[in-house]
């Protein structure tokens, strides 16, 4: 059992020391401040708001509501993870089972959560972050690659997108806290 679980640790313990590489192709002047942002991203995240400014500086909530949840990943060999579950929260399905959630309207089902995994890339400023998505929630971002400023303070994280949504421009601002370890 010990050797077992040697052998499932080990992997993971080297894939998660090893140095970000998407950032091996940045220009050498630029490749210290991005090492440096990125090294900083590595870990957990828990959101904390998120908002939606239209140009008029009016500010909306249309998907996620005002206090919604998720975590965003960021690890050392580039992969990344975000699961976003709106608020108020989903009560799709009534029953604990996937069957009942299977059985939901697709309204229903698509208003409960998003979320999507991929690779991440700093650009040699460090003041953006690429989202590579590989996978979503949502077909049309597949194979996406969304731009998001990146404003990193303390424990505090700040991503702002672009987005064109319901015949207007948007911009979203999600600000995210640093998990701490083993925190619960």
């Amino acid at each position: 059992m010990r050797l077992c679980n040697l052998v499932l640790i080990c992997p993971l313990a080297v894939a998660l020391g090893q140095p970000y590489p998407a950032l091996s192709a940045n220009p050498a002047s630029g490749k210290k401040k991005a090492d440096s942002v990125a090294g900083r991203l590595v870990g957990a995240w828990r959101l904390v708001s998120v908002e939606t400014t239209r140009l008029n500086g009016e500010v909306i909530y249309p998907f996620y509501g005002k206090h919604p949840e998720g975590l965003l990943i960021y690890d050392r060999s580039g992969c990344m993870s975000v699961q976003i579950v709106s608020d108020p929260k989903p009560t799709v399905p009534g029953s604990s089972s996937r069957e009942g959630f299977l059985a939901a309207s697709p309204t229903d089902k698509a208003i409960a959560i998003d979320g999507y995994f991929g690779a991440w890339t700093v650009d040699p400023s460090g003041s953006t972050i690429t989202h590579h998505i590989q996978q979503s929630l949502y077909p049309g971002e597949r194979g996406e690659d969304g731009v998001r400023r990146l404003l990193l303070v303390g424990n505090r994280l700040t991503l702002v997108a672009k987005a064109h949504e319901s015949g207007e421009e948007h911009e979203r601002r999600l600000v995210w806290e640093r998990i701490s370890p083993f925190a619960r």
